[in-house]
């Protein structure tokens, strides 16, 4: 969103936001980021998993009905429940997300709070201004979801059926140590899937107007940089999306394991 910071790495971004703003500037949004993800998550995961063995079934009777096999597919029936799962996550982020994003581009728009700053966007942009980005954050979020939690499934079913092919005791560092891996590269995939919706819903929320999300993928494709428009940033969000994915699948499936759900691949 600061073309003086899009050319510089991870390092080099941070040490001149906290030279010109501050070391708190690195914790602007912190409030819609918290309120925003403690619901997001819930309804993500919670829909998710609730959804699951209801597709199952459904597609077991659709093959059935209709002698289509095909639709008896487990990773069908997974990508259905992440779509779902992603675009409700996406209806609960998107004002959150439009007052986080306003709250970093313009440091000084509401120096009471985000509390102030959701109320001014009200006042100013009524409800439209906190929804302007709801098409990029279903570019965002579906596939973020859908890449996160299916490759997540499906890595840890694959990493298990090899170990329990080879006659290999499910230890506990093994029941640790597959989720670990599964979430972490299911954690770059969803960096990758989901960076160009994560750009153009920045530029989307950055500033008051109306910027139409087609506008901003036109003119990222017509810049110099071309494609690679839209993975500015990249490597910082990788670190970022890949922290948070991984302990957030992590704790996902030890959550599941206290509650009497088997562990997630089992």
């Amino acid at each position: 969103m600061d073309p003086s910071l899009t050319d510089k790495n991870f390092a080099d971004a941070a040490r001149e936001i906290m030279k010109t703003e501050g070391i708190s500037a690195l914790w602007a949004g912190l409030g819609p980021t918290a309120w925003g993800y403690l619901f997001e998550g819930a309804l993500k995961f919670g829909v998710y998993e609730v959804l699951k063995p209801i597709f199952k079934s459904s597609l077991a009777k659709a093959a059935s009905f209709t002698s289509m096999t095909f639709l008896n597919s487990q990773i069908l029936a997974f990508l259905l429940c992440g779509l779902a799962s992603g675009f409700a996550a996406s209806i609960m982020l998107t004002p959150m997300e439009a007052l986080r994003i306003r709250l970093v581009a313009e440091p000084d728009f509401a120096p009471n709070g985000w509390l102030e700053g959701g109320h001014k966007m009200l006042k100013q942009e009524g409800v439209s201004g906190l929804a302007k980005g709801f098409y990029p954050m279903i570019m965002k979020q579906v596939p973020y979801t859908v890449t996160k939690n299916v490759s997540f499934d499906i890595f840890t079913r694959f990493f298990y059926s090899i170990i329990i092919a080879q006659g290999i005791a499910l230890t506990r560092g093994l029941t640790f140590s597959v989720p670990l891996v599964s979430a972490a590269v299911a954690s770059i995939l969803a960096s990758i899937s989901s960076q160009p919706g994560d750009m153009v819903l920045s530029l989307v929320n950055a500033h008051q107007g109306e910027q139409r999300p087609r506008d901003i993928y036109k003119s990222i494709l017509r810049s110099e940089r071309g494609v690679r428009g839209f993975f500015v940033g990249f490597k910082t969000r990788l670190l970022h999306v890949g922290i948070i994915v991984t302990l957030q699948l992590l704790i996902y499936d030890y959550v599941k394991r206290l509650c009497g759900i088997a562990a997630t691949g089992l």
